[in-house]
């Protein structure tokens, strides 16, 4: 068991680097923080993976050796090997009776003792930590690396929320652009603007100098080049090329008429290990990986988008390809009017009206999209400071999807927004716990007070956590003493605050069609409330911690482990008290008074 004085020394360190946002400057914390406040090792170094399965030197304490420049072949060192293997920490005490050290590496680094620690997110290897002395022995002791073990975990929670963040951000940026390119679009009516504005949105989507567009003859059945982005081919020889030696049919090109002809979007790494492109063409202009988009617009084929990568190979995202699809989809609709306007001989009127029909239904789409736009607003502009308002715009965002106000999903984007609306619930509950945590901190948190009825407030409880309750066919029940004045004064989102934190923890650890009581009553003049269920419990070893921050009974479940903590500072602030019993496999019993 740690020491009071080794949790204390944990939670200190976990703070600062849960108070970091980037990568660098909480790893930097972290082997700082390890090597002179739990190992006084001389050298303690984080080593990031790398794609071919490598470990590379990423951030070191301060020393002489440039960790930067070491590398690590899990397949020359079978003490890494190991420990990737078991997905455990490993320590040699003498690396003279123990041969699994890579030679050139002890010799180098002068290792007479090691321990390694791999990082583990989200059920992926991310990186391995190692500690070790120069030319002797280090001697830790068990609880050094028990506290060097849990200081890792905590790294990695903080790595999780981190690519959290960035996915909720990226997902926000991606709305924001397709919001500009969907204005833009509804101010194009001419073909050439129209694909112009696709081209330079594309571009931004991909980030690729490398964009082309064709329009899609569909008499002649061929494939013209219109538009191009690019810095190793001018638009003037690009299209002299397709006119003179391409000359692209998709009767004859196997590629362009599966896109064409399937209506999708085509994703090749390497076009040389694949038929259906154009070997020779490729060859012309130095493609080595292709994409190519359809553009499609009531049912029909207008042309396509062509981003191919040159000289290399490279891999292109599911997400990617989808977010394309969606600035195509909204050219392709776009494109239709404006062909529909220069090439169809429809009398004035029809025209004017087919397309004051497409701008009405495309500034409703914009008009939408404005409030995406708000939001994003919102999320720069307190990106620094508050973490809240971006999650909660996202959040939005995500429920907005969800309803197909914007148009109808399939399962596969169901499940996706179904996946990403219970992440950033998640997210969202934890930012708002630790930022309540940070102001509790700081002395800056102040109590709103109104006078409520506490019986409408345990009823707007019950109705947030009724779908948990239904999922789990749990049986929830409210007795509240005959008699008692259910008015009380006090700040009623953080009383609700509280009330949902012991139900949430109550319905966690229930087992299906277990039992949730709520009771109220008086008690020596102050409103009495208990929260009792007939779960799991908690171990009698696990109870003395139950209310310190950080601290979590059950590690299998997501959370920051701050909510009793920060309950029972606002019971506190409000003059009250809370307390628990709890008995292991029959359930447990959360009591908390507030004066009236």
């Amino acid at each position: 068991m740690m020491e009071l004085k080794s949790f204390k020394k944990l939670f200190l360190m976990t703070k600062v680097i849960n108070s970091q946002f980037e990568l660098s400057d909480i790893l930097q914390v972290f082997v700082d923080a390890i090597a002179s406040e739990i190992t006084q090792a001389d050298l303690v170094g984080f080593f990031l993976k790398q794609p071919d399965g490598t470990f590379i030197g990423y951030k070191g304490n301060k020393m002489s050796i440039d960790i930067t420049e070491l590398l690590i072949d899990p397949q020359k060192d079978r003490f890494v090997r190991d420990i990737l293997e078991r997905r455990a920490s490993d320590y040699i005490g003498d690396t003279s009776l123990d041969e699994r050290i890579d030679d050139d590496k002890k010799l180098l680094m002068k290792i007479q003792s090691i321990l390694g620690i791999p990082v583990i997110v989200n059920d992926s290897i991310f990186g391995v930590v190692f500690v070790h002395d120069f030319g002797k022995p280090m001697n830790l002791t068990r609880e050094q690396i028990e506290v060097t073990e849990a200081f890792v975990n905590m790294v990695s929670v903080a790595i999780h929320n981190i690519q959290m963040f960035e996915n909720t951000k990226n997902l926000v940026d991606k709305q924001q652009l397709l919001l500009d390119a969907t204005k833009a679009l509804s101010k194009s009516l001419s073909v050439r603007e129209v694909l112009k504005t696709c081209f330079h949105y594309m571009k931004r989507a991909t980030g690729s100098d490398e964009v082309g567009i064709h329009l899609y003859n569909e008499k002649d059945r061929t494939i013209e080049p219109y538009h191009i982005s690019s810095v190793s081919v001018t638009e003037e020889e690009w299209k002299n090329r397709h006119r003179e030696q391409i000359k692209l049919s998709i009767d004859k090109d196997k590629l362009f008429y599966e896109v064409v002809t399937e209506k999708k979007a085509i994703a090749i790494s390497d076009v040389y290990a694949d038929s259906r492109p154009d070997h020779r063409a490729c060859e012309m202009f130095g493609i080595k990986s292709l994409l190519v988009i359809p553009l499609v617009a009531k049912d029909r084929v207008f042309g396509d988008v062509v981003i191919p990568t040159m000289h290399i190979c490279r891999e292109y995202e599911q997400g990617e390809m989808e977010f394309c699809q969606s600035i195509a989809d909204v050219t392709a609709t776009a494109l239709a009017n404006a062909i529909h306007t220069e090439h169809l001989d429809y009398s004035v009127n029809v025209r004017s009206m087919e397309l004051q029909q497409a701008n009405f239904k495309l500034e409703g789409l914009v008009k939408e999209l404005e409030y995406l736009n708000e939001l994003k607003s919102d999320f720069i502009a307190t990106l620094s400071h508050e973490l809240r308002t971006p999650i909660t715009a996202v959040k939005g965002t995500v429920d907005i999807l969800r309803k197909e106000v914007l148009g109808k999903l399939n399962d596969s984007q169901h499940d996706l927004l179904e996946t990403a609306g219970k992440s950033i619930e998640r997210l969202l509950n934890q930012v708002n716990e630790l930022l309540d945590f940070a102001k509790m901190e700081n002395g800056k948190f102040e109590l709103m007070y109104s006078e409520f009825d506490f019986e409408e407030l345990i009823q707007e409880a019950i109705h947030i956590v009724d779908s948990l309750v239904n999922k789990k066919k749990l049986e929830l029940d409210v007795e509240i003493s005959a008699g008692v004045d259910t008015t009380m004064r006090a700040d009623r989102e953080r009383i609700l605050q509280i009330l949902l934190n012991l139900l949430s923890n109550s319905i966690k650890f229930t087992p299906e069609r277990g039992r949730i009581t709520i009771k109220a009553y008086m008690e020596a003049g102050a409103m009495t409330i208990e929260v009792i269920d007939t779960g799991i419990g908690i171990p009698v070893e696990k109870q003395k911690n139950i209310f310190t921050k950080f601290y979590q009974v059950n590690n299998q479940i997501n959370g920051t482990g701050l909510g009793l903590a920060i309950s029972k500072q606002l019971i506190e602030m409000h003059g009250g008290t809370i307390s628990f019993d709890s008995t292991e496999g029959e359930g447990s019993v959360f009591k908390f008074t507030v004066k009236k």
